[in-house]
């Protein structure tokens, strides 16, 4: 079996569905974690992560020596680091396989029932996206002339020293790779969640997704995923009812928060009620319309000089 260990650098203060995470990365025990952090760290945790405690200033000294250039380091600006981090974290990636890159935005669900052996011994890098590289879940293979692909980036030390996130990870890498055929990707489907097309994005569903014995469900289809990434519901959870060391083996995840029990009809008819005043995707029909009007004002002011 190949060995995986997966670096997430995290500051600041844990998420409030940590204990979650945790559950759904001890479900995982052929999976290592390698989590960098200036948070308090947990009483109980499971036995495949292992914290590093550290602060931002040191780990930024360490990195500016390794990639041998002044980045100016923020949690934000871990996701342009992310393809040096078998440079950055050499001595914890020594002795695996892979390495990967992840978010905490994460529940996961079974990660071997979808990176397979097959799949492991045929590609040298593996994204969670479809014809792209993947911010959350990205495994490299650990050999020499992988792990050194980020210095071959256009401008690598540019883009590491901008104070701005350039998507060095998602963005340049994927280009890159595309003109660099020769390199072998695995990236034909969307592994995680997914909703008109898009990974990650969804509408604010109640119970819609469900953790189960160490799988992901989507409880309306019963289709399993690798993991629920969700990202646009970071901002609208509440609340999270699970602890690390509760010993239930299913719970539900909604935008609202995770919980062991599912809502009622009522709360369900209310929610869809809400959605279509306030849901996601009416929100951001919104929000691209207000930047095309704002573009549009832009183009009339530049004709006319006014």
């Amino acid at each position: 079996m190949n060995s995986i260990i997966l670096i997430i650098p995290y500051f600041g203060k844990w998420p409030l569905w940590f204990d979650a995470f945790l559950k759904s990365c001890e479900a995982n025990p052929t999976i290592q974690w390698f989590c960098p952090t200036d948070c308090v760290l947990p009483k109980a945790y499971p036995a495949n992560i292992t914290f590093f405690p550290t602060t931002l200033e040191d780990l930024n000294k360490h990195v500016n020596q390794v990639v041998s250039a002044n980045v100016p380091l923020s949690p934000r600006k871990f996701c342009d680091l992310k393809p040096a981090y078998a440079d950055i974290f050499a001595k914890q990636v020594s002795g695996y396989n892979f390495w990967g890159i992840c978010d905490m935005d994460i529940i996961w669900g079974d990660i071997r029932k979808f990176m397979t052996q097959d799949i492991l011994e045929q590609y040298d890098i593996i994204s969670s996206r479809k014809e792209a590289i993947s911010g959350h879940f990205n495994l490299f293979r650990n050999t020499p002339e992988i792990n050194a692909l980020y210095k071959q980036l256009p401008d690598y030390k540019t883009l590491f020293e901008v104070p701005e996130f350039k998507w060095t990870d998602e963005v340049v890498l994927t280009q890159y790779l595309k003109e660099h055929p020769e390199v072998l990707v695995y990236w034909p489907n969307i592994l995680c969640n997914q909703e008109r097309g898009r990974d990650s994005h969804q509408e604010y569903h109640l119970d819609r997704w469900q953790w189960q014995n160490g799988t992901m469900i989507n409880a309306q289809t019963q289709d399993e995923v690798m993991y629920l990434h969700f990202i646009n519901w970071k901002r609208t959870m509440r609340c999270c009812n699970i602890n690390f060391t509760d010993t239930e083996t299913s719970f539900f995840i909604s935008n609202t928060g995770m919980h062991y029990q599912p809502h009622t009809k009522l709360e369900h008819l209310l929610n869809r009620f809400k959605n279509v005043l306030m849901g996601y995707w009416v929100q951001e029909k919104r929000r691209k319309r207000k930047l095309k009007i704002k573009s549009l004002k832009k183009r009339i002011k530049r004709k006319f000089n006014i």
